[in-house]
C-alpha cells in the first residue's frame, strides 16, 4: 500500500541542498500559462467563500526535509484543513505538524509535447504516494482531459466521463471539460466564469448602466 503525504527518511550521505528554493520557475509556453491562470482563477471563484480551502499553482511541494531535490510543482492544486493563506512553497513535514488533518484534495498537471512519458509517470506515482485524492491531467497536444482518484487501497483508478462528456471531480464538486483552449469548470450545469470573464461582464453592465443614465437625462 502506498505511503501518504510525507516521507522523511534519514539519509546516510551528506545533504547538499538545504535552502528549499521556493521561487525556481521553469519556462512555460504562453498557452500553458494561460490555461493554468484561467483555471486557477475559476477555481478560486468557486471556493471564495470556503475558509477551509487553499488554492494555488506553480508552487513547490517538498516532502523530504533532508533533500530539497525531491519536489513537485503542480500546475494547480486544492488543499483542505491547512488554512487559507497562500504559500511560496509547501514543506509538507512542517505543514503536517501544524495541520495534522491537511489533505491534498486535487492536483492538476498540464502536459505539452516537451513533457516526456517518464516524467509523467514519475509524477503520477509520486502524487499517489503523497495521497493526493484526485489527480487530473490535460494533454494539450491531443486535447484529452483525464483523471484518477485514490481508491480504498491508496491506488489511483481512472475517473470515467459522465453522460455530458465531462470529468466529474468529487473534491471540487464540479465537472471539468476542455473547451476552446481552456479547462472549464461546471457546477450544477452552470459554467464557472474565469476572472477575466467576470470582469468583462461587470464592465458590460457598467457600460449599459451608464448608457441608461445618459438616455434618461433631459
Amino acid at each position: 500500500m502506498p505511503t501518504t503525504l510525507v516521507q522523511d527518511e534519514p539519509k546516510s550521505h551528506a545533504t547538499l541542498h538545504q535552502e528549499f528554493p521556493s521561487e525556481i520557475e521553469d519556462m512555460q509556453s504562453d498557452t500553458h500559462t494561460w490555461i493554468c491562470t484561467e483555471f486557477i482563477s475559476a477555481l478560486r471563484a468557486l471556493f471564495s467563500d470556503d475558509p477551509d480551502v487553499t488554492i494555488g499553482g506553480d508552487t513547490g511541494f517538498y516532502w523530504n526535509s533532508q533533500d530539497d531535490r525531491e519536489r513537485l510543482v503542480p500546475d494547480a492544486y486544492l488543499i483542505r484543513h491547512a488554512g487559507k493563506h497562500p504559500r511560496k512553497s509547501w514543506k509538507l513535514w512542517e505543514e503536517k505538524a501544524q495541520y495534522p488533518n491537511l489533505s491534498i484534495e486535487f492536483i492538476l498537471e498540464v502536459w505539452s509535447e516537451s513533457n516526456l512519458l517518464p516524467q509523467q509517470l514519475e509524477k503520477f506515482v509520486q502524487y499517489q504516494r503523497l495521497g493526493a485524492k484526485e489527480y487530473v491531467q490535460l494533454d494539450v497536444s491531443s486535447g484529452l482531459l483525464f483523471g484518477h482518484r485514490l481508491n480504498a487501497d491508496g491506488f489511483y483508478v481512472s475517473i470515467p466521463l459522465n453522460e455530458h462528456g465531462r470529468l466529474p471531480v468529487q473534491s471540487l464538486n464540479a465537472e471539468l471539460t476542455y473547451e476552446n483552449g481552456l479547462i472549464r469548470l461546471y457546477r450544477n450545469g452552470k459554467k464557472i466564469l474565469t476572472l477575466s470573464e467576470a470582469q468583462a461582464e461587470l464592465d458590460a453592465l457598467r457600460t449599459e448602466l451608464a448608457q441608461l443614465k445618459s438616455s434618461s437625462q433631459p
